[in-house]
């Protein structure tokens, strides 16, 4: 799991072993086990959520989920403690940005490679290896809400 702060709204990414006990079709489940994620936040990064939050789930076979979590300025504070969600489930194909072309050259069949702009994107046909993932992860940019 790793987390960054953007424009005021937290994003954290889990990748396919964080999630692989989500149910994302139930919305009930996956809203309590997004609530066990919050508190998660708090216990050990010291992220105190509450109020009324907007998350969107963007959500990649390859690689899990990176979630978009802006708190919602139209809802009043009225609840100490309390958490309420509204959820958006955006299935789709994540991109990665990366700077050299020579990094996909193990798995240029497994992947496809699009060029704009004098930038290089890479988009999963199939599954990579462990550590040919890993590898593409650390050289890349994730560009999930194209």
């Amino acid at each position: 799991m790793k987390i960054d702060f953007k424009d005021g709204n937290y994003i954290i990414y889990l990748n396919k072993y964080n999630v692989i006990n989500m149910d994302f079709s139930n919305t009930k489940v996956l809203e309590n086990d997004l609530k066990t994620l919050l508190l998660r936040l708090k216990k050990y990064y010291k992220i105190d959520i509450q109020g009324y939050y907007n998350i969107t789930i963007y959500i990649d076979d390859y690689y899990g989920a990176i979630l978009k979590i802006e708190e919602d300025d139209d809802y009043y504070d009225c609840f100490d403690d309390t958490v309420a969600l509204r959820l958006k489930k955006i299935k789709s194909s994540f991109l990665y940005e990366i700077d050299d072309i020579s990094y996909v050259y193990n798995f240029i069949d497994k992947v496809k490679i699009n060029i704009n702009k004098d930038k290089i994107y890479i988009e999963l046909l199939n599954c990579l290896e462990n550590k040919d993932y890993l590898k593409l992860l650390e050289v890349s940019n994730i560009i999930y809400d194209k």
